[in-house]
């Protein structure tokens, strides 16, 4: 009766494992095939770069904070 017991307890939380992680697993390939579809989407141009980095230095120089 024990072993009944036990093993229907192990069958019943593998199944929300599976349940859980399959979904996950799912979501995980479709952020994958995102980030591979368009590699250079969010890596700026140097054109972009130059012109931020000449932005951050109308600013003039940064003041260098303490942390708590």
């Amino acid at each position: 009766m024990q072993e009944y017991i036990l093993r229907a307890a192990y069958e019943r939380a593998t199944a929300v494992e599976v349940k859980v992680l399959e979904p996950f697993r799912a979501s995980m390939a479709r952020s994958a095939d995102a980030f591979e579809a368009e590699p250079g989407a969010c890596d700026p141009s140097p054109e972009q770069r130059a012109a931020e980095q000449q932005a951050w230095a109308g600013f003039g120089p940064r003041e260098r904070g303490r942390a708590a």
